[in-house]
């Protein structure tokens, strides 16, 4: 009996030494507390955006890790005191954590869940050390406010074309595999390089900070000249209205110093951005097209026919003479898209209609081109 006592005593001490090993390896480790999360937390983190769709869709035990890891995680420890998830609900609360904060620059895509005794410790990849992060956190606040000290605040319409048109203009496309920070807000905002996934980050970054809610949405992009591949672009809102905005799509990526911005993608509706875009990964009512950028400009044709050839020659002159060399034409329909080709380009019309402000006008053209996806026509003018 003796024995057994003893040895009970020496497990005893040897399971508290192993403890208080243990706690000086994870300071973190806290006594078991019973706890399903059954429920929602109180709030939502006010760390990083205020605009946080991906949270709201979470599981209640989903949302706990989330808050718990995002109140620590801009001091990039080592490791972040958890709820127990499983490999599925750390997908999802990984992938929500990235999708609403577009300031977490410095994090890869690796992460996971280790069990200590009775404690789950969450643990990321760091694409950056904590030595350069106060410099480049420091670099991106700084480009930030740069940038929104030049933006017009008299509209949410006008702030968000001042951003789409700065992004598209300072950024050159690149993708380069396990490179992520093309995939950041820091790579297109203060190395003017990025991927689909930099260019929708910088975004909402910019529009985060002036008050406009926007989001990241993920899925399949395919034109009807290309192979389709993952891709991420955002929604806003605009005047209490949700619309699709495409800023990598929008860049002239090739002959960037001659060619004008582009705004085909700009505030398009769920209908247009399907015909290349599907699998999305947030669907919101994208039905409006009052805040599109044809629609804004008068710059879209529901119908073509040549009843609207003094209207198109209007348009064309006036944009011309506001500085555009590259003239967008949008119409609202397949039909109408065609009927518009077959008279302005493949009948050579196009000259008749810009004779209609004179031959010194009609002159000034030099070719065009289109986008068959959206409607598109744009003319291109020396």
């Amino acid at each position: 009996m003796k024995k057994r006592t003893i040895l009970a005593i020496v497990a005893i001490a040897i399971a508290l030494i192993s403890v208080f090993r243990l706690k000086q390896q994870f300071p973190e480790l806290t006594w078991p507390v019973i706890d399903n999360y059954s429920s929602d937390p109180e709030t939502v983190t006010d760390k990083g955006s205020p605009y946080k769709i991906y949270y709201d869709q979470l599981a209640p035990i989903e949302k706990q890790a989330y808050n718990m890891i995002m109140e620590e995680i801009y001091d990039m420890p080592d490791k972040i005191l958890v709820p127990d998830l499983d490999e599925n609900e750390l997908d999802n609360v990984f992938e929500a954590i990235l999708s609403d904060n577009p300031d977490l620059f410095f994090l890869g895509r690796r992460c996971s869940v280790r069990a200590v005794l009775w404690n789950n410790f969450f643990q990321a990849e760091y694409i950056i050390s904590k030595e350069e992060y106060p410099q480049q956190k420091a670099e991106l606040e700084r480009k930030t406010k740069e940038i929104i000290a030049t933006l017009p605040r008299d509209s949410e319409y006008n702030t968000e074309l001042a951003i789409h048109d700065y992004i598209v203009k300072h950024t050159d496309y690149k993708i380069e595999e396990r490179q992520y920070v093309y995939s950041s807000s820091y790579g297109c905002l203060v190395n003017g390089i990025a991927a689909c996934e930099g260019y929708s980050k910088a975004a909402k970054l910019l529009m985060d900070e002036v008050g406009i809610k926007s989001y990241l949405i993920s899925g399949t992009a395919v034109t009807s000249q290309e192979e389709g591949g993952n891709h991420m672009w955002n929604i806003v809102e605009i005047d209490g209205k949700y619309y699709h905005l495409d800023c990598t799509w929008d860049d002239p990526i090739t002959d960037k110093n001659t060619r004008t911005i582009q705004h085909t993608y700009f505030n398009v509706s769920d209908s247009v951005i399907k015909k290349s875009h599907s699998n999305f990964s947030l669907n919101l009512d994208c039905s409006s097209s009052g805040a599109n950028y044809y629609e804004k400009n008068g710059l879209i044709f529901s119908d073509y026919s040549r009843s609207d050839e003094d209207k198109l020659a209007d348009t064309l002159y006036k944009q011309y003479y506001a500085g555009v060399k590259e003239i967008q034409i949008g119409f609202g329909s397949k039909d109408s898209f065609d009927e518009a080709k077959k008279q302005l380009i493949t009948d050579s019309r196009i000259y008749k209609v810009l004779s209609k402000k004179g031959d010194y006008f009609a002159r000034k053209i030099t070719g065009y081109y289109e986008n068959a996806d959206a409607y598109t026509l744009t003319f291109i003018f020396k």
